[in-house]
């Protein structure tokens, strides 16, 4: 399976333009994006007649097998090496562009005026809203395909005193108890002659996509099985902060249990309805109240079980079979794909699933 790699402008997410690199490799996940590195061997001549289309910032950085984008990310760092004639890049997802955009659209000092409140819809529609703050204006336009609008009794109201990034303000309904899972996927756009992303939330597998692999199987394409338990995260009490300072500030608390007392702080600080606040505290003690264990492994391209790379997604279902094991109990298991990650010198893909 062979990869192609090309640059976009960020300023149009046009100029499609392919470049050679001798190694990249990317990370694609939900809920907080993924990154990766490229190097290119300058003394090439074909290849250095392309550093205006390897410029920090001004360029993004496609790959895509099959033609299909595997991943997309901004271009934010450059090193040359004379000695070697190499360059290396370094690049992170749309994830890393939108974290630095101010969802208050005043930048003025009348921005801590500025007031919005959504409400009658659902927390996806919520980051929808969000999303498309950060995304419109002059210089801020990212080319963003949505899903449709829903209607739910869900409400938040923002203020520009907050100078909430999208990042910021949707990582907080994402760590709700009930909050969406979020992802922006990159593809070629209708024309296939620029790049446009897709925001996915809630559900991460509507289509039901699935691959199964048998690690015990005499001819394996899987390999590298791993386990990883982590009790770091865990809290037998979370108090969540919301809006206000000093005596004035809103605090609601959620209990859990556990072998001794860990305690966290969680920011919410657009917050100040009470009964939101102890949603997100109860949220926050849930996703902590047990150990978790996520399961790593990689699989080939070359055999049966990718069957299209359009159906390799964050959300996908993995379904895996081990036997004869002296840590992991015998049987199928099925799992969620958390993140995946690439080098296109390889014919394999290394999966995180929970």
């Amino acid at each position: 399976m062979s990869y192609k790699v090309y640059t976009v402008s960020t300023t149009t997410w046009q100029d499609k333009t392919v470049v050679d690199p001798k190694s990249c490799s990317w990370t694609r996940a939900m809920n907080e994006g993924g990154s990766g590195s490229a190097s290119f061997n300058l003394a090439d001549t074909k290849v250095a007649s392309t550093i205006t289309k390897l410029a920090p910032a001004e360029r993004c950085l496609v790959v895509e097998s099959d033609d299909v984008v595997i991943y997309a990310g901004i271009i934010w760092e450059s090193t040359y090496n004379r000695d070697t004639k190499t360059l290396t890049l370094n690049y992170d997802d749309i994830w890393s562009l939108i974290e630095l955009r101010l969802i208050a659209p005043i930048r003025t000092e009348v921005m801590p005026s500025w007031k919005t409140t959504y409400s009658g819809m659902e927390y996806d529609t919520i980051v929808k809203r969000l999303v498309q703050l950060g995304t419109t204006g002059a210089g801020r336009t990212i080319p963003m395909v949505y899903e449709d609008d829903y209607a739910g009794g869900r409400s938040r109201t923002y203020y520009g005193y907050n100078a909430d990034t999208v990042v910021g303000a949707i990582k907080e309904i994402m760590d709700l108890a009930d909050g969406p899972d979020v992802d922006f996927r990159p593809r070629w756009n209708a024309a296939r002659d620029g790049l446009e992303f897709t925001l996915r939330t809630g559900f991460m597998n509507p289509d039901n996509n699935q691959i199964e692999v048998n690690f015990s199987a005499a001819k394996s394409y899987g390999r590298n099985l791993t386990v990883k338990t982590t009790a770091r995260e865990l809290a037998t009490q979370v108090v969540g902060v919301g809006e206000g300072s000093g005596v004035d500030m809103i605090i609601r608390s959620a209990g859990g249990s556990g072998a001794f007392a860990i305690e966290r702080a969680e920011q919410a600080k657009n917050l100040k309805d009470g009964t939101q606040l102890s949603a997100f505290a109860q949220g926050e003690v849930a996703a902590r109240a047990g150990l978790l264990a996520q399961y790593g492994f990689d699989i080939s391209q070359r055999g049966p079980v990718i069957k299209t790379l359009w159906d390799l997604q964050p959300g996908t279902s993995v379904r895996w079979y081990v036997s004869d094991d002296p840590y992991i109990s015998s049987g199928w298991k099925d799992n969620m794909i958390l993140k995946f990650s690439g080098e296109i010198t390889s014919d394999w893909i290394h999966f995180e699933v929970i």
